[in-house]
């Protein structure tokens, strides 16, 4: 398949976050770590495995995120992990204290390794690439400083023609606002 119809998604949400973004303008929303468990199916395998995330204010209502998640899981007798290191900007609209949505393009580092073990031997590949991330999710308050988030993003990564290593991620888990009086 074409490489740019691969990222014709990603340039209309670029596109549709563009007029958003004078929207998110208002307080500023500091600081958070997001940590927690996600799930992702990528090429057809289902893998399990931990997302943590930063988001700060950047400039204006852009805001800056840096994410990076690690999955383990398996399909047909071979063994499966993924890893990916990835930052860009986004935007988010809410309260610093209250219910915050936000939406996010990123763009880094994605590395896979399949194994299998034959007898004694572990028998490995690996590669490493570019990948983009694309995707929201919600922040709901349970305290001033503590926040449960749900997020879903989609992965593309670049591999060679024929190939397929792209796929959905969903996570939950805890984030801790920084500077907020408790």
């Amino acid at each position: 398949m074409n490489r740019s119809l691969h990222l014709a998604p990603l340039a209309l949400l670029a596109v549709g976050l563009a007029p958003a973004a004078p929207a998110a303008a208002g307080e500023p929303l500091g600081t958070d770590l997001f940590a927690g468990y996600s799930f992702a199916k990528i090429d057809d395998a289902s893998r399990h495995g931990a997302n943590a995330a930063l988001g700060f204010d950047l400039l204006g209502p852009v805001d800056g995120f840096v994410d990076a998640s690690g999955h383990w899981g398996s399909a047909e007798g071979t063994d499966l992990d993924d890893l990916t290191l990835m930052a860009g900007p986004g935007v988010r609209f809410g309260k610093r204290t209250g219910t915050v949505i936000f939406v996010r393009v990123l763009a880094g580092l994605v590395r896979d390794r399949a194994s299998i073990a034959v007898l004694d031997v572990d028998i490995s590949e690996s590669s490493s690439r570019f990948g983009v991330l694309a995707g929201g999710g919600l922040d709901f308050p349970v305290t001033r400083k503590l926040a449960i988030r749900a997020q879903g993003d989609y992965l593309w990564n670049d591999v060679e023609e024929g190939s397929k290593s792209s796929g959905f991620r969903a996570s939950a888990g805890v984030v801790y606002r920084f500077g907020i009086a408790p």
